[in-house]
Formats: C-alpha cells, structure tokens, sequence
C-alpha cells in the first residue's frame, strides 16, 4: 500500500537481534484522510460508510530480514484495551473477525510479514482505545518454541466524548514492561503458546519524516 494514502506522519525504525533472527522492523503511522484510502471497500457493511475510519490513526508495520528462509518468518501480535466511561473496559487480542475461533495469538504472520490496522467506529462513543504491537518470533515445529519479542511499539486515540473527532496518541517504542503486560495477558487467552519472558528493546530510534523515495 502506498503509505502516503494514510497520510503518513511518522516513521519509525527498529534494528533487532535474537534467537537467531537479526534485521529491522519499520512502523508507519499516519491518519485516515477518507475510507478509500484505508480500504474499507474491502469490509462488508463498512463500505457505504462515507466516513469510516476517517480521522482514526493509521499504522503500516513491516520487516526486513538479515536471515534467508525460515529466520525470516515473523508474526505481529497486538494486544489492544478500549476503556469507556463509567469503568467499563475491552481488551483483547487483536485478530481478524474470520480467525477469532482459532487459538492463533497473531493478527499477521509468515515471511516477512505486514501489519496494517486502520480503526474505527461507525459510531463515535467517548473511548480511550490503546494498542501495543509486538514483531516477534514464529514457532515453526512446536508451540513448545517460545514466542519471543524482537520489536514493538505504543499507539492509539481517544475520543474524549461521545461524538467528537478521535484524537491520535503519539507513536512510541514498546517497554520491557509492556511486554510482561501482554505476554501475561495473551498467555491466559492462549495457553497452549509460550511467551518468552523478557524483552530487551532495540536501540533507541527516533521517529522520522515517512520515506519518499
């Protein structure tokens, strides 16, 4: 997809290095400028909404391998909490609608796998929706192989009241500490997957202006 659809705004860069996999992970993040320009043609019952998603933050993740074959597969897992007001909350793993009746914990995977994730309401309800996107390993063989953390990053909006224009949170890179969170998290919702325990964030990357060439 051409990220300049999204209206990309923010780039940003992960070099990564363990359990054999080394290369670098690229997270585009940018604003839905009108529901073309995300795809939502490709959703049933979203397709005549004029204005689906528009508004809404817009993420394009992807990865580039320094390994051939097999050390370049890849799964992007997302763990996500929508909290409204008067206390009640959402959070769940992020999967395709098509999957949710599969113990899969991944919303995309395979070689060199993309993410792409455009949110939204047809109706707009006073929300504080937050994501954590993880790049990590993909078991091959076994689920006894742990699933591990290479690259991750924070992102999402609120809409501080019912009807009003959603409001992007900034990109930021994930924490060790968002790792224990989600992989505590997802382990309860799949427990026949291991989660490796530890993170260790890459190097700090500064968010940069989108690619152009």
């Amino acid at each position: 997809m051409d990220e300049e659809g999204f209206a990309a705004g923010v780039t940003l860069r992960q070099r990564f290095d363990r359990s054999g996999r080394r290369g670098a992970a690229k997270v585009v993040y940018g604003t839905t400028p009108r529901p073309e320009a995300s795809g939502f043609a490709a959703l049933p019952g979203w397709e005549t909404e004029a204005r689906a998603g528009v508004g809404f933050p817009t993420v394009k993740a992807s990865v580039a391998s320094d390994r051939p074959g097999y050390l370049a597969t890849f799964g992007w897992l997302q763990w996500v909490t929508q909290q409204y007001p008067g206390g009640r909350s959402v959070r769940l793993v992020d999967r395709p609608p098509s999957l949710l009746d599969r113990d899969l914990p991944f919303a995309s995977l395979g070689y060199e796998p993309t993410f792409f994730d455009a949110p939204a309401y047809n109706r707009l309800p006073a929300v504080d929706w937050e994501a954590t996107l993880f790049l990590t390993t993909l078991p091959l063989l076994s689920r006894e192989e742990p699933v591990a953390p290479l690259a991750g990053v924070r992102w999402g909006y609120r809409i501080p009241r019912a009807g009003a224009a959603p409001i992007p949170k900034p990109l930021t890179r994930a924490t060790a500490g968002d790792w224990r969170r989600v992989r505590l998290e997802v382990g309860e919702r799949h427990r026949r997957w291991r989660f490796a325990a530890s993170y260790l964030a890459p190097p700090p990357d500064r968010p940069t202006d989108p690619d152009t060439g």
